[in-house]
């Protein structure tokens, strides 16, 4: 069952909670609804090829997304932001503890040496599952901006399968079936 702060909001729902995925796009472990206007890129890691994450953009805002394996009784989202507010400023990032939708979040500058980089941490712990999102674009300051991500993240089905998985071990991702349009120059 999913954490008690985040059983009041509908979503993001294990496949187990919804009558049927019919019409959702299937990226692996992470199923979307079709959104009209909302465009979705994945991300591959370099060196291996994989799917590492899924992003969804909309009018000038981002939402990634990753899913992690997680044992019944865990709850992954304390553990990881503790982890990312400890990565993030002993590399010269600041973060900033807030509450928003989905409770817990963090604001965050992370710094690297080529840029800094504002964004918003969120998090949801599912049934042997946990879904991060991180947030970038008119969304940081943008209230109803803000609001769309996060109906974008709540409408998210996690297919976790039942293959035994480690906790915290990335769901696996995949680039869905079916044709796809190519981005348009300049975007």
């Amino acid at each position: 069952m999913s954490d008690p702060i985040s059983q009041v909001l509908t979503g993001p729902n294990d496949v187990s909670e919804v009558g049927s995925t019919l019409g959702f796009i299937s990226f692996g472990s992470i199923l979307m609804p079709t959104i009209e206007g909302v465009s979705v890129r994945v991300e591959v890691d370099e060196n291996t090829g994989d799917v590492v994450a899924v992003s969804f953009e909309h009018d000038g805002s981002v939402l990634q997304v990753s899913a992690f394996a997680a044992s019944k009784s865990d709850q992954l989202w304390e553990e990881i932001y503790l982890q990312l507010i400890e990565t993030i400023t002993t590399t010269g990032g600041e973060v900033a503890e807030t509450v928003g939708g989905f409770g817990k979040q963090l604001e965050a500058k992370l710094v690297t040496p080529s840029e800094t980089r504002d964004l918003r941490f969120i998090g949801f712990n599912g049934p042997r599952w946990f879904l991060r999102g991180a947030i970038t674009g008119v969304a940081l300051t943008d209230p109803a901006a803000a609001l769309n991500m996060e109906d974008i993240f709540r409408s998210l089905v996690i297919d976790r399968g039942n293959s035994p998985l480690p906790p915290r071990e990335p769901l696996p991702l995949r680039v869905p079936d079916g044709t796809f349009v190519p981005p348009k120059s300049g975007l």
